[in-house]
C-alpha cells in the first residue's frame, strides 16, 4: 500500500509520537535470509541504508532499498530475503502515539510504503540518534528524543520531494507523447491512460506544470507546428491540416484563426509578402 504524501505528513504532525528505539543492522550475503516479527508494542519505519532486499511484510513484499521507506505496525511478520551479493544494511526507527489517538491515525496500525532518497543529512541523524539513545547519560535521552523529530522531518521532505520529482517527470512524458503523437487523434484520457494518471488528476497536474490545460498545449504545439508548415510552401492547407492531427481542414481553419488572428490561407499570404 502506497499513501499520499499529505496524508503521512498529517500522521506524523499530529499524533502524539513517542520515540522507542533506533535499531541498526547489516544482513550478510552469508545469510540471504532472515525471518521474524515486528516489535510488539510499537509501530516501526525501516530506512534502507546501503543494498536492497524483498521484505515481505505479513504476506506483501517492498522491495526495500535506499529511496523507499517501509512502514510496519506491531506484531507483523517480516521475510527478508538479499536481493544481491552486497549485504543489506538498514535503520529501524521504532515509534508509538497514544492509545487513545489509534482510532485517530489508522496509518499506525497499518504497513505501506514511502518514497524516498537518503541523503547526508538524514545519515547524520540517524547516526547521532543512535549515538546518543545508547548514552547512559539521561540528558543525551532527551537530546534523542530531538534528534529523532529532526530525523523524521528530513525524511518526510525527502518524501515529498521525490512525490513532485515524480510528478513531473510523468508530465514531462505526458508532453514528450504528445509531441510525438500531435499528428495523430489525442484526448485527454488517452495521454493519462499512457502515463497511468486518473483524468482528472493528470488534467490538473498538467496544468501546475505547463500553466496551460493538456487541450490547450496540444492545440499551442499542432499550431506551431502547423505556422512552420504553412511557411515551408510544399503543403495546401488540406495537408497542413492533415499533418498537425485534423482531418477536417474547415475545422483546422477555424481553430488556426482562433489561435493566430489570421486563417491559414492570409497568413501563409503574409508570410509570403514579408519574405
Amino acid at each position: 500500500m502506497e499513501y499520499p504524501i499529505p496524508r503521512i505528513i498529517e500522521h506524523f504532525t499530529e499524533a502524539s509520537i513517542q520515540f522507542v528505539d533506533v535499531i541498526k543492522n547489516t544482513i550478510t550475503s552469508d545469510h540471504k535470509s532472515s525471518t521474524g516479527y515486528t516489535s510488539a508494542n510499537c509501530s516501526e519505519l525501516i530506512i534502507t541504508l546501503a543494498g536492497s532486499a524483498v521484505v515481505t511484510i505479513n504476506g506483501t513484499s517492498y522491495h526495500a532499498q535506499p529511496d523507499t521507506l517501509l512502514h510496519a505496525s506491531a506484531n507483523m511478520k517480516l521475510d527478508i530475503k538479499v536481493k544481491e551479493d552486497d549485504p543489506w544494511t538498514y535503520a529501524v526507527l521504532q515509534y508509538r502515539i497514544a492509545q487513545e489517538e489509534i482510532c485517530a491515525y489508522p496509518m499506525y496500525t497499518e504497513q505501506f510504503i514511502i518514497p524516498s532518497h537518503n541523503n547526508d543529512l538524514i545519515t547524520q541523524y540517524l547516526d547521532e540518534l543512535n549515538e546518543r539513545y545508547t548514552s547512559p547519560n539521561p540528558l543525551t535521552n532527551i537530546q534523542a528524543k530531538v534528534v529523532f523529530f529532526k530525523l523524521i522531518e528530513s525524511l518526510l521532505i525527502s518524501s515529498q520531494q521525490c512525490t513532485q520529482n515524480k510528478k513531473s517527470e510523468l508530465m514531462l512524458q505526458a508532453v514528450q507523447y504528445m509531441h510525438l503523437r500531435y499528428n495523430k487523434p489525442l484526448s485527454v484520457t488517452h495521454i493519462s491512460q499512457y502515463i497511468g494518471v486518473e483524468r482528472r488528476r493528470f488534467a490538473y497536474l498538467f496544468e501546475r506544470y505547463t500553466g496551460m490545460t493538456p487541450n490547450h498545449y496540444l492545440t499551442s504545439f499542432r499550431m506551431k507546428r502547423s505556422r512552420e508548415l504553412l511557411r515551408g510552401q510544399h503543403y495546401s492547407v488540406a495537408e497542413v491540416a492533415e499533418l498537425v492531427g485534423y482531418h477536417d481542414s474547415f475545422y483546422f481553419s477555424r481553430v488556426f484563426k482562433k489561435y493566430n488572428g489570421v486563417s491559414p490561407s492570409d497568413y501563409r499570404k503574409k508570410i509570403s509578402i514579408s519574405s
